[in-house]
């Protein structure tokens, strides 16, 4: 099986972590003996980048003859899709279906029903009425993600060793994240817990990342917006609780959980979740349920969709 994988999110040396969950799902198709080729343009840096952009896939198509296109975020679908040669097959991350960018939602709308929607949760599944639509979040790395020992990761990190760390997922930067939420939790906590010390995902690698969210004692997500957060899951594949909000497929992702909860969005419920968090330690079926996401699980998922199109398009 040939595959093109069209991406306006990929790593690169100045971010080094920007669609890494794409990549490593490139990764890992090809373990699975699907032959992969990526074509990333940085539709950032210039709108241009996309008229540029589809005049590559069409050269591709043509000249390569891939069995289908998967294009990651519904803008790049409509890129995909100014091809008909080859079936597309589109994933939603989030920001463009849930509607919060009103126009791009718009697009998402017809490009879900052009080509072959996968949604990483089912909310955004909802935002464009496709109920029945294919749900695949994104993968997480469990080896990378794991359980360490607490005060060896924050000897690493130069940390102080003593007393609890609560992170937020994300960083101050976004206001998408609601710092000002997380910090008004911490601060209803630390009645409580005074010795609470608070911090942030801020531009780290994705080995420090890894390391924080072993080195910490809970993980906090406040944003106004998500759709699957991977490093919630992450959160998880490291033996640390989450407290959150309602967002995406959080609440799916965290029922029954210890240590874990969904809260309204006031700072006095926070504060008690995150104590109560505190409370129960780093138990085992946080990782359990992470090992769901795995990557390899989530590769399995794509290629049977990839074969389920091919077959409705006849060159299975």
């Amino acid at each position: 099986m040939r595959v093109v994988v069209l991406t306006n999110m990929y790593p690169t040396d100045a971010r080094p972590v920007f669609g890494i969950f794409v990549k490593e799902q490139v990764e890992d198709l090809r373990a699975l003996g699907v032959d992969v080729e990526v074509l990333f343009f940085d539709g950032r840096a210039s709108k241009r980048s996309y008229l540029r952009a589809v005049r590559a896939v069409r050269r591709i198509v043509r000249e390569q003859r891939p069995d289908l296109v998967h294009a990651h975020y519904g803008l790049t679908g409509a890129v995909a899709l100014c091809q008909r040669r080859a079936p597309v097959v589109t994933t939603f991350h989030g920001s463009d279906c849930s509607g919060e960018i009103p126009w791009q939602a718009a697009v998402s709308w017809g490009v879900a029903r052009l080509s072959a929607p996968i949604f990483v949760s089912t909310q955004l599944a909802d935002h464009l009425r496709l109920r029945d639509a294919t749900i695949v979040p994104a993968a997480v790395d469990t080896d990378v993600f794991r359980p360490r020992d607490r005060a060896e990761a924050r000897r690493t990190l130069g940390w102080p060793e003593d007393g609890p760390y609560a992170l937020l997922l994300g960083s101050r930067a976004v206001r998408l994240k609601r710092a000002d939420l997380f910090d008004a939790g911490v601060e209803c906590a630390r009645a409580v817990v005074p010795e609470l010390r608070a911090t942030s995902l801020e531009g780290l690698s994705r080995a420090v990342v890894a390391t924080v969210l072993a080195a910490v004692d809970v993980a906090v997500l406040t944003s106004d917006n998500e759709g699957s957060p991977v490093t919630l899951r992450e959160a998880l594949a490291s033996c640390t609780p989450v407290v959150s909000v309602a967002v995406g497929d959080v609440p799916t992702v965290l029922a029954g959980l210890p240590g874990c909860a969904i809260v309204e969005r006031e700072p006095a419920a926070i504060g008690g979740a995150i104590v109560a968090a505190l409370r129960v330690g780093r138990p085992a079926e946080l990782r359990e349920r992470a090992a769901g996401y795995s990557r390899p699980i989530i590769a399995r998922k794509i290629l049977e969709v990839y074969e389920t199109v091919l077959a409705k398009a006849g060159r299975a």
